[in-house]
C-alpha cells in the first residue's frame, strides 16, 4: 500500500463532512503544537449535521465570547497575576487568543481560538502563524463548500 492510499486526504470513501471534520481535528492538533497553548479551538458558526461545533467545554467557551472583526487577544499584556478569565472544566483560563474565520464572501463564519491556563505573551510571529492557520481552514471550508454546492456536482 502507497503512503497516498492510505492517507485520510486521499480516501475517496468518505463523506465530505468527515473530510471537513478531519480536517478541522488536523488543524486544532496543529494548532495547539504550534502555539504551545492548551487548546486550540476550530469553531464554526453554522455546522453541518455532525453537530461538533460544541463537542467540548472549549468549544462552547469559545462560542460565548464576543468576536470582533479581527484578532482578539485577552489580556493584552502577559501578568503571573491575571484572574481567571473563564473555567473549562478544571481548567483556569489566563489566557485566549480568537481569530474570525470568512467564507468566500469575507463573511465571518466562525473563530479559531487558543486557550492557555497562563498568562501569555503574543508576539507578532504568533499573530503570522495565526493568520497562517486561519488561511488554512479557510481552502478547507471553500474546498468543503465548492464541493458540497449543486454547481460542482
Amino acid at each position: 500500500m502507497t503512503a497516498e492510499l492510505a492517507s485520510p486526504a486521499f480516501d475517496s470513501s468518505r463523506s465530505r463532512q468527515e473530510d471537513l471534520t478531519h480536517a478541522v481535528a488536523r488543524i486544532e492538533r496543529l494548532g495547539k503544537h504550534l502555539f504551545g497553548v492548551s487548546a486550540c479551538i476550530v469553531y464554526l458558526h453554522v455546522t453541518d449535521d455532525s453537530g461538533s461545533s460544541l463537542a467540548t467545554a472549549a468549544h462552547a467557551f469559545c462560542a460565548q465570547l464576543d468576536l470582533t472583526d479581527d484578532l482578539q487577544v485577552v489580556p493584552e499584556k502577559s501578568s503571573p497575576f491575571q484572574a481567571a478569565l473563564g473555567k473549562i472544566d478544571n481548567l483556569d483560563v489566563r489566557f485566549y487568543a480568537l481569530q474570525p474565520v470568512r467564507n468566500r464572501d469575507g463573511q465571518i463564519v466562525g473563530r479559531i481560538g487558543l486557550i492557555h491556563e497562563r498568562p501569555r505573551m503574543f508576539t507578532e510571529g504568533d499573530k503570522h502563524c495565526l493568520h497562517d492557520l486561519v488561511a488554512v481552514l479557510e481552502r478547507e471550508l471553500h474546498a468543503h463548500m465548492s464541493s458540497a454546492s449543486p454547481a460542482a456536482k
